[in-house]
């Protein structure tokens, strides 16, 4: 029993791949949210499947948040920016 010879033998010419582009839109939508939230930092994780917004700004503790969708990431992107605010208020209360 005799198979042709595999791709990866010595002598064989290697194949030229073509890099593939995954989740362009969805990549896109990233990029389009990331304009649209200048105090977020917005990705799109073609592993993980999900947009991640990272806080670029001064917030009282690291803020990132993760979702499926843009329309989830931009409620949780909402409610983070809320709590954010609710600690700063705290801390003012307490200093004076």
């Amino acid at each position: 029993m005799s198979r042709e010879p595999g791709r990866h033998r010595i002598g064989v010419r290697p194949d030229q791949v073509q890099p593939r582009r995954w989740d362009l839109a969805k990549r896109a939508a990233a990029a389009q949210l990331d304009q649209m939230e200048p105090a977020w930092h917005i990705s799109y994780g073609v592993g993980s499947r999900k947009f991640t917004a990272i806080a670029i700004w001064h917030a009282p503790h690291p803020l990132r948040v993760e979702a499926p969708t843009v329309e989830e990431l931009r409620e949780l992107i909402r409610e983070a920016e809320l709590d954010a605010m609710g600690m700063l208020v705290d801390l003012a209360v307490r200093a004076s």
